[in-house]
């Protein structure tokens, strides 16, 4: 006896009407029976002589199906899960439902001191069953992979947002994101999930007299914030075109929670009341068009998210 196919998995709203399907193949003619398993308890479904099994959601079970040959042979189809939820999700009446994973429990937020278990959850519909990854500051866990994400002894460095992806074969839908504290007292409330700085020392100039001090100021900050744990990346003598992929990369790190920084060491000039860097191919006299505003990067900034934006300027503001 062959197995053709298996039942599969799902995840449903109680009162849902699904059907439960195995097939196989065999040299005789094959005779079926229905099991369902619940609370250990393990018996025979009444009537349950066919290739299908239509079921009407009450209550979460698990069922096989037996299926044997008119030589006594027999084999089992594998045990699947059929998982029902008293929980209807809003907006989504059951008869527009596809079988999609449906959200039906977000995770929440939590502050824990260091060395207490952490404990998420989170819960889906669909047909079939969705499997689950959750993600914690944008990055794949790779041992998380179930409804429940447990941390037995929570760290500092466990801190971050944290959220879960329901997926199966008709699509993925996200659960909301949630930050996760751990710390040493509870009423801590600010904590980095990442630390990003930039540092620009623009020194050579084609059309302005050329400076000193950006080279040597560059590198000690770029020394001080690595020993507070921060990610630099530090770029010296810049062009308009540079300058701008420069900045523009450092936003893609940014999100949420993270500590920004921003330094610029060189000339500069403010027009209008907003104030400008200079790059190293600006002409001469300063222009907006030729220069880098310096409140359009903090609007950026901000946009993201972050926790801690801070921008250091060190220049002359000429008029």
């Amino acid at each position: 006896i062959a197995i053709t196919e298996q039942p599969v998995s799902v995840s449903i709203p109680v009162g849902y009407s699904f059907t439960l399907r195995c097939r196989a193949k065999g040299r005789t003619c094959l005779q079926y029976q229905w099991f369902c398993q619940h609370q250990s308890v393990c018996r025979q479904i009444p009537g349950a002589t066919k290739e299908d099994l239509p079921i009407t959601a009450e209550q979460t079970q698990l069922y096989t199906c037996r299926i044997n040959d008119l030589y006594k042979n027999a084999v089992f189809s594998d045990w699947v899960k059929v998982e029902v939820h008293h929980c209807v999700a809003r907006g989504l009446p059951p008869q527009l439902w596809q079988g999609e994973p449906v959200i039906v429990l977000n995770p929440t937020e939590q502050q824990v001191e260091v060395g207490k278990p952490l404990q998420l959850q989170c819960a889906a519909m669909g047909v079939p069953a969705p499997t689950y990854q959750w993600y914690r500051n944008g990055n794949l866990l790779e041992h998380q992979k179930k409804k429940k994400l447990w941390i037995t002894h929570a760290k500092v460095s466990d801190s971050g947002t944290y959220l879960c992806c329901a997926s199966n074969s008709h699509g993925e839908h996200w659960t909301n994101a949630v930050d996760i504290h751990i710390g040493m007292c509870r009423s801590e409330k600010f904590f980095a999930t990442g630390k990003i700085a930039l540092l620009v020392g623009n020194n050579c100039y084609q059309h302005h007299p050329n400076l000193m001090a950006p080279i040597t100021d560059v590198f000690e900050l770029s020394l001080l914030l690595e020993q507070l744990g921060f990610q630099v990346v530090s770029l010296l003598d810049l062009n308009k075109a540079e300058m701008v992929t420069a900045v523009s990369r450092f936003l893609q790190l940014l999100g949420k929670g993270v500590y920004a920084i921003f330094y610029y060491a060189g000339h500069g000039y403010e027009h209008s009341g907003r104030n400008y860097m200079v790059p190293v191919d600006a002409p001469q006299p300063y222009a907006p068009e030729n220069c880098i505003s310096v409140q359009r990067i903090l609007q950026k900034m901000q946009q993201q998210q972050t926790a801690l934006n801070l921008i250091l300027l060190d220049t002359c503001r000429k008029w």
